[in-house]
């Protein structure tokens, strides 16, 4: 049985591009767009520089704009302000999410997983990818990567408690180099 390298501690649910209007209301781009948490969360963790620690700011206001969901944070009250904060991140902790059902995983999880054809180790997950035509899982072997479709056709199962995800006729899915 594989074990996991490292567990992600935290979500990012979006980041902030830039001020909307002048009063410290804030244009967010969502990560996943169909997701509702930011507008229903009290409160959210900011990271800003990868050493710096997470803030944790209080929402007073969420809405869904045209192309963004605008907010507005305890303490951010001017144009200014949200420039500041431009290109943060805002987090919650993996812990905060909600609980899914069986069968049902977050995109977060499957990050650090080994990845198998068959009973064969093919690499580890590094990232999962979303194009419009499918989500990707981006496994990373030794000699390059391959991008493989979260379908039936390639993914077979995935087990968290093993630490694994088991994919199937992959030989269709090229190799890519790194870059």
């Amino acid at each position: 049985m594989s074990q996991r390298a490292e567990p992600i501690s935290w979500i990012e649910l979006g980041v902030i591009t830039r001020p909307q209007g002048i009063d410290g209301e804030i244009r967010v781009h969502v990560f996943n767009p169909e997701s509702t948490l930011l507008e229903e969360l009290s409160e959210v963790f900011l990271i800003g520089d990868t050493d710096e620690e997470p803030a944790l700011v209080e929402i007073r206001s969420a809405r869904r704009g045209p192309k963004a969901l605008l907010m507005r944070l305890e303490d951010v009250s001017s144009r200014e302000d949200v420039e500041a904060l431009r290109g943060s991140t805002l987090c919650i902790p993996r812990a905060a999410l909600p609980d899914l059902e069986d069968g049902e995983y977050y995109h977060a999880d499957l990050i650090g997983l080994e990845a198998f054809e068959g009973n064969e180790s093919i690499g580890r997950v590094v990232d999962v990818l979303d194009y419009p035509s499918a989500e990707c899982l981006k496994i990373e072997r030794p000699d390059g990567f391959l991008e493989v479709p979260m379908l039936p056709k390639w993914l077979d199962r995935v087990e968290l408690e093993g630490g694994k995800v088991v994919l199937k006729d992959l030989d269709d899915i090229p190799l890519q180099k790194s870059r």
